[in-house]
């Protein structure tokens, strides 16, 4: 039996579509600047480092760079590809350029034969060039071989060296090379180049299924590339959104919108309903996460920039996500995100991951529980004559009695306030004019802490309290002051204070979270006091001391 054997044509979009000049290379400007001016002025290195993330063209610069310093025109910055030095490097078949992939070829006996070769001049280029991906894969006996080489080459080799972990190579090695760093290709430079290749392939896809594309590759030009080619092979020659999800493996915007209402609404057990028809379509728990992470980032992004366009969201997306932020705030949104980036690490070591995704949901629909809500806060302030009624009192007293669980002494320092309600986020507490002392202890750092999480623990929302002392004939709440002796009664036991002694009467209140509710004297007594009359105790008597204390 013999079979008949065909050479395969067809090539894949990222090879097809690979540049072999410097000005095709995409998102990589600050790089191509550098190498065409280097060779502008033949100023060419003996060693290259080229670091960065996976797919944005390490190897295609490199690839570039061969030809541009063996080019049978000289060595130029825009080689012209036709001769047979660049033709033969295009084809991956040059003698004097090659590419060792180093996770294979990562020892010591490797590297030694590489030197041995490297001695020897190119057969039929100007320079040999030896490109070495994933250097950072060599041993460290490895690495020690190849530095000799590197201190000392030959006029005639050229190394470059690419990697996408740039800190797990040896620092004698990166001191010895032109270190060039390649960035994320720009969301907007994927989009672009994406259109020029559907127009060539005679296909139209839909431009948010290409941010879709964008977004998914993170950055990567040849991953974006392999998605376009996953949605190019399913056959049809128009794609949109809905059919690029279902191809890529992502959830569908429109149910992330249902969903997102379902958890605004508070609907629980509609969470478990679509994580369940999510995972029957196919999708692992960590592809949801990934989407409802693109989700919710973009409605953060959008709630954060307002008006202003974003670079990555398309116009129509961006105003269908503008109308769901009337119900959620950026903060209960920070708050999901970073829920969501936790669930996401969990995944990867849960034993369970399904699990560990339908208690991130809870968690997601009771932050958007806690969140506030305007609509309601304003209710409650509206329906102020009917809080009586209500079986817990009114707001105020709901407060009061929540303060008095946490902290006895700024409940009796409040008792002397009213409150009044500015509007949802802000609040005012009034004071009489003689409490004072009752306003600043209010007013201290942990006591304004602790009563705005009181606050937020009843209202449901963030307020701002504000102290204020207003101008009343009658105190706005009743203090309770410790009855004055009836003229003539008691004269004996009194005793002037000392001015040295309210220092420490402050620091005995603030020990005790204590309340000072009187510290003056009546005039009668006062007069009594500075007349002869009146037989003052010794100050500094031990029956002093046993009655004061």
């Amino acid at each position: 039996m013999c079979f008949e054997v065909n050479d395969l044509s067809y090539l894949s979009l990222y090879r097809k579509w690979r540049p072999y000049r410097f000005e095709d290379v995409v998102g990589q400007e600050v790089v191509v600047k550098i190498l065409s001016n280097s060779l502008q002025e033949k100023k060419v290195a003996h060693a290259y480092l080229f670091s960065g993330p996976r797919g944005v063209g390490k190897t295609t610069t490199a690839r570039i760079l061969s030809m541009a310093v063996n080019c049978e025109e000289g060595i130029t910055p825009t080689p012209c590809g036709k001769c047979s030095s660049c033709s033969s490097i295009r084809q991956g078949n040059s003698l004097d350029v090659l590419e060792i992939d180093a996770a294979s070829h990562r020892g010591i006996d490797e590297v030694r034969e590489l030197r041995e070769k490297a001695k020897y001049a190119p057969l039929e280029s100007r320079f040999k060039v030896y490109i070495i991906d994933e250097v950072h894969m060599l041993t460290n006996e490895a690495f020690n071989a190849l530095l000799k080489t590197l201190e000392e080459p030959p006029r005639h080799v050229i190394f470059i060296l690419a990697t996408t972990d740039a800190h797990r190579i040896p620092e004698t090695i990166i001191s010895r090379c032109v270190r060039l760093l390649f960035n994320p290709v720009p969301h907007r430079a994927i989009v672009e180049q994406l259109q020029k290749m559907i127009q060539e392939e005679g296909v139209e896809v839909t431009e948010e299924a290409l941010h879709l594309i964008a977004r998914k590759s993170e950055g990567s030009l040849r991953d974006a590339e392999v998605f376009l080619e996953q949605l190019l092979a399913w056959g049809e020659r128009k794609i949109d959104l809905v059919m690029a999800s279902q191809i890529l493996r992502e959830v569908d915007e429109g149910e992330l919108s249902r969903f997102f209402q379902v958890i605004e609404r508070g609907h629980r057990g509609e969470v478990f309903l679509f994580i369940h028809r999510w995972i029957e379509r196919g999708l692992s728990p960590e592809d949801i996460v990934r989407s409802l992470l693109r989700f919710f980032r973009d409605l953060f992004i959008v709630s954060v920039l307002q008006d202003r366009p974003v670079f990555d969201i398309p116009p129509e997306r961006r105003n269908r996500l503008r109308t769901m932020l009337s119900t959620v705030d950026s903060n209960t949104l920070r708050r999901i995100l970073e829920e969501l980036q936790n669930v996401e690490a969990l995944l990867r070591r849960s034993l369970q991951p399904r699990i560990s995704l339908e208690i991130a949901a809870l968690k997601i629909a009771e932050i958007m529980d806690s969140s506030p809500k305007e609509n309601q806060v304003y209710q409650s302030v509206e329906v102020a004559p009917a809080e009586s009624e209500e079986p817990n009192g009114t707001l105020w007293d709901r407060i009061l009695k929540e303060v008095k669980k946490t902290k006895i002494s700024l409940y009796a320092f409040l008792q002397a306030a009213e409150m009044k309600r500015e509007n949802a986020s802000k609040l005012k507490l009034l004071f009489a004019p003689h409490c004072q002392f009752h306003k600043e202890s209010v007013e201290r750092k942990e006591n304004l802490l602790l009563l705005g999480e009181i606050l937020k623990k009843v209202t449901g929302g963030t307020c701002e309290v504000e102290c204020v002392v207003v101008d009343a004939p009658q105190p706005l709440r009743e203090v309770q002051l410790p009855p004055v002796p009836p003229q003539g009664e008691g004269k004996k036991n009194l005793k002037r204070p000392r001015r040295e002694d309210k220092p420490l009467l402050l620091e005995v209140t603030d020990l005790f979270s204590g309340i000072v509710v009187n510290y003056s004297v009546s005039e009668d007594i006062r007069g009594e006091w500075e007349s002869a009359e009146l037989e003052k105790p010794d100050e500094g008597s031990p029956e002093d001391a046993g009655e004061n204390g």
